[in-house]
């Protein structure tokens, strides 16, 4: 098992998130809001198996959804809503704030 490490960023506002790995659902925050000052919501890690996983994060009070295939060694995942989608990329991993 790997960990990966999924940043929200800007967008989220009282958001209800649901993160799934291969379809399970492995994390569920409610309220989740981005702080203007730091342009970030929070941020979590999910472990995922060796040989590379699906990940998918819904936003279900506001009906987005968005699945990506995450393989070899990602360093993190950058999740955001951007003209009501929910985008998500890879990061470089040092996206963390303290």
């Amino acid at each position: 098992m790997r960990e990966l490490l999924i940043v929200f960023q800007e967008g989220f506002d009282e958001a209800n998130i649901t993160v799934m790995v291969n379809g399970k659902e492995v994390r569920r925050d409610m309220g989740v809001s981005t702080n203007p000052l730091l342009g970030e919501a929070y941020e979590t890690s999910v472990e995922l198996p060796a040989k590379g996983a699906q990940v998918g994060v819904e936003v279900t009070n506001r009906g987005l959804k968005a699945i990506t295939k995450v393989s070899g060694k990602p360093k993190s995942l950058l999740v955001s809503i951007e003209d009501d989608k929910l985008v998500m990329r890879e990061g470089t991993g040092r996206e963390a704030y303290l």
